[in-house]
């Protein structure tokens, strides 16, 4: 069953998705980090490295955001 998603994990996407570096990883925040947690595994990767944590989209998530642009 697919999980809609709310204004606000979209939100989260873009952001990843502004702020990613060469690599496709945006530097997230200890705040940030459970709330992404929560974010369905097959939209992100997410890794806590170095007191530090980071995601990036994975392909589907990556489909998603192509998706919303013409949404």
């Amino acid at each position: 069953m697919a999980i809609k998603l709310n204004a606000g994990q979209k939100h989260l996407l873009r952001l990843i998705v502004k702020d990613a570096d060469a690599e496709g990883w945006t530097r997230i925040s200890k705040t940030v980090f459970p709330v992404l947690q929560e974010m369905p595994s097959e939209l992100i990767d997410l890794e806590w490295v170095n007191d530090e944590g980071r995601a990036r989209l994975t392909p589907k998530g990556q489909s998603i955001i192509d998706a919303m642009a013409w949404l």
